[in-house]
């Protein structure tokens, strides 16, 4: 089944921010690497303070302890971010890694997909999920070895691929590509 064509731009859009982005990370990769584990430090915790204030006031209504065990969880994992946000992003760095093994075979897969259906543009998704492969061998196997800098690096070059991969394909035609690229 065909996916519809459009003239909308904010698929070409997304793609200029992309790789906006991805050139501030690349230039600044320390400060990315950092802001990334902060925001997530900072999300985790207040969710976990949420969920504790939440399955306090609820706790007729939820199971106390599985919802309590759930956002302490989160909490302390928050606040670990937060205190050793350096530490953190070694750990962040293999998760990364893990996904960027997932998302490279998956965009594969896509731009497999694409070049049977006769697409034109699938060589750039090939591209793009190759270059997540590579990211994530060398994001694992250097894990440790400057991981905050590491991951603000990876986070760039992912950035630039999947916006032009996502640029080149909204501009090669009228269909608009059906699955995020990050």
């Amino acid at each position: 089944m065909g996916l519809p064509p459009t003239k909308s731009p904010w698929l070409r859009i997304e793609a200029v921010l992309l790789i906006v982005l991805g050139i501030a990370a690349l230039i600044m990769p320390l400060f990315a690497g950092v802001a990334l584990t902060l925001t997530l430090g900072i999300i985790l915790t207040a969710a976990g303070v949420i969920g504790l204030i939440s399955a306090i006031a609820g706790r007729h209504h939820v199971h106390l302890g599985w919802s309590l065990a759930s956002a302490i969880l989160a909490l302390l994992l928050g606040l670990f971010l937060l205190i050793f946000p350096l530490a953190a992003a070694v750990v962040l760095a293999v998760l990364i890694g893990a996904y960027l093994l997932f998302d490279g075979v998956t965009i594969i897969g896509l731009a497999v997909n694409r070049r049977n259906r006769g697409d034109k543009p699938w060589g750039w998704l090939l591209a793009a999920g190759i270059a997540d492969l590579v990211l994530a061998a060398f994001l694992i196997t250097l894990g440790a070895l400057g991981a905050a800098s590491l991951i603000g690096v990876i986070l760039g070059i992912d950035l630039i691929f999947a916006g032009a991969a996502l640029f080149i394909t909204h501009a090669s035609g009228p269909r608009v590509a059906a699955a995020r690229l990050i």
